[in-house]
């Protein structure tokens, strides 16, 4: 019987399709060995991912002194930002701004008449007011 410790270990990083993932819990319902050793795994990470996360003092690595590279800063939030305050200036100018003026069916078509008159590609134009029955 062939093992899949490959899979185990993609499975534990969660790599695994789904199909992958049917195959390796179908194994490892059969195999005490591996169910074992996934198990066993499995508590050697959660044990690393429990220890504390220690300082390590200056000139131990020397990569790790080599150099400090700079924080960018995320452009996205400040994009965002001004999005938001364009935003709110469209509405309060919306809310607070004079109402555009109405348009009649005489304005209508006394400036599509004018276009008539003016452009004969233009076709004649007709509004038709519905009649609203009660």
């Amino acid at each position: 019987m062939r093992h899949p410790d490959l899979l185990i270990s993609a499975y534990l990083d969660g790599e695994l399709s789904l199909d992958e993932r049917q195959t390796l819990m179908s194994h490892l319902g059969g195999c005490g060995r591996c169910s074992r050793e996934i198990r066993e795994l499995q508590d050697i990470r959660a044990a690393v991912r429990s220890l504390p996360v220690l300082d390590l003092p200056p000139g131990l690595v020397a990569e790790a002194d080599a150099e400090i590279a700079p924080v960018r800063h995320n452009r996205g939030v400040w994009v965002g930002a001004a999005a938001a305050v364009v935003a709110a200036i469209i509405a309060v100018a919306t809310l607070f701004g004079p109402n555009p003026p109405t348009i009649t069916v005489e304005d209508l078509n006394s400036r599509l008449g004018a276009r008539v008159s003016l452009d004969p590609a233009f076709g004649p134009a007709k509004v038709i007011i519905p009649e609203v029955t009660e």
